[in-house]
């Protein structure tokens, strides 16, 4: 019998004989739900501390939390409720601060990132849904004659940055929701989105090429369209399963994360070993508090890093929370 049993042991694939590295559904959710906690903690002390209703610590953290609720993930419903009608009471998404020279029309990110936040609410309230009308608004008047909308080059990557193809794509997701339900102006502004992306050549920044691949998607554009961004983005993982904002930076949680998400949009498959890879990174970088290290891109004048990693600290593990959420 033990002649046999060895045989039967010999004969085996290899596969079978090997360790399973993949991570597990269990560690995944296990890592979604510290992420989450740290994610609500640190948007309040955020609030607490600055008082700022600002694109790392309400929209990219209540988007996170939508999108882990609505995958049966248990959020903390008093701060997502109290996150939400902060950014929903702070006005129309401008920012109130003068344009460079140039670009007097630069694109409100925050009204951009707002409006795909209080949208994730399936069921969004009153205030939440007059919140969206008004940052609708304020992207429409933001797109340029020639369809695209300028980004502004001198404020930090990669939450705004100096990219139009990323500001475009953005500002043209915001206006699915709106043109989907008859609103003329916004359908138009879309189309015009859209066509300013089909003609302009894409600048390859890893963002731009990641919400694309979203904004194609959601548009459902032919598998022709979006295989070229699939492999784009496969062709830009690390051997550490990892993703990065620049060639010249090691891998992160947002890049990962927004990486893991566009390609599960897409329709890539959770057991893809490019989604298993990237799941694997984030859950063997994740802190134990629940966060993902971050470092700040570089920005003009001072082409340093911010010397404080909150705000990039808190986006990026939104970003985590998202990407290990959608490609689960």
């Amino acid at each position: 019998m033990r002649n046999v049993i060895l045989l039967a042991l010999i004969f085996l694939p290899l596969s079978a004989l090997a360790v399973d590295e993949t991570p597990k559904t269990a560690d995944t959710s296990a890592a979604i739900d510290r992420g989450l906690a740290f994610l609500a903690k640190d948007a309040m002390a955020w609030k607490e501390k600055h008082n700022c209703v600002s694109c790392h610590h309400a929209a990219l953290i209540v988007w996170a939390m939508r999108e882990a609720k609505g995958r049966g993930h248990k959020v903390d419903e008093p701060v997502l409720a109290e996150l939400t009608e902060w950014m929903a009471n702070s006005g129309d998404g401008k920012t109130g601060v003068a344009r460079p020279e140039g670009r007097p029309k630069a694109l409100n990110y925050k009204a951009v990132y707002f409006a795909i936040a209080l949208s994730a609410d399936r069921q969004p309230g009153e205030s939440s849904q007059a919140a969206i009308k008004r940052m609708i608004e304020t992207v429409k008047a933001d797109q340029l004659d020639s369809g695209g909308w300028h980004a502004w080059p001198d404020t930090r990557p990669p939450i705004f940055g100096p990219s139009d193809d990323t500001a475009t794509t953005f500002a043209t997701l915001v206006l699915l929701p709106p043109a989907a339900t008859g609103d003329e102006s916004a359908k138009a502004a879309r189309d015009k989105g859209i066509a300013w992306l089909t003609t302009t050549p894409s600048d390859d920044d890893p963002q731009s090429v990641a919400m694309r691949l979203v904004l194609w998607q959601r548009l459902g554009r032919s598998a022709d369209e979006l295989q070229p961004l699939i492999k784009r983005i496969g062709e830009r993982q690390n051997a550490d399963g990892g993703w990065s904002q620049s060639k010249d930076m090691a891998s992160d949680a947002w890049a990962t994360g927004q990486a893991l998400y566009a390609l599960a949009t897409a329709g890539v498959k959770p057991d893809d070993a490019v989604i298993t890879r990237g799941r694997e990174f984030l859950i063997k970088t994740q802190r134990d508090d629940g966060s993902w290290p971050m470092t700040s891109r570089p920005c003009p004048p001072s082409n340093a890093g911010a010397k404080n990693l909150m705000p990039i600290t808190g986006a990026g593990s939104a970003w985590g929370v998202l990407g290990l959420a959608r490609s689960k």
